[in-house]
């Protein structure tokens, strides 16, 4: 039988006009580590990052959505509360969630409203 092993990427869109803005949310606020795009991509803008074996594509395009969905990568962070602090430093709205399989949590919108949650480890779902 076929399996699937894991999960690759995750991606967010944001508009072409804002992959700057992008950037520094990505980089400078998460603090994720930037990692070349392959060439067969150059004449698609966009930015990829490293989370270890997975990573996380911004990509953009023209017409992009201002609906704020649920559509979200989670994030396995070391400390939330610091997380949460940090974000607060930067004016972004936290948004609680309930603990679930002692996976502390909450979110947090980009600048573009995709939606990210950030979480603690955890205990692995029944």
């Amino acid at each position: 039988m076929t399996q699937i092993l894991r999960l690759q990427h995750a991606a967010v869109t944001v508009p072409r006009d804002g992959l700057e803005v992008a950037r520094k949310f990505y980089t400078e606020i998460l603090g994720l580590r930037e990692v070349a795009r392959p060439p067969e991509l150059h004449d698609r803008p966009g930015i990829w990052y490293s989370l270890g074996a997975t990573e996380l594509h911004i990509q953009t395009r023209e017409n992009v959505s201002h609906e704020k969905g649920d559509r979200h990568p989670a994030l396995i962070v070391d400390d939330i509360d610091a997380w949460r602090e940090r974000f607060g430093a930067h004016n972004i709205d936290v948004i609680d969630q309930p603990t679930i399989y002692n996976r502390r949590r909450f979110n947090v919108r980009d600048p573009f409203g995709n939606l990210l949650e950030l979480m603690t480890e955890g205990d692995p779902a029944p």
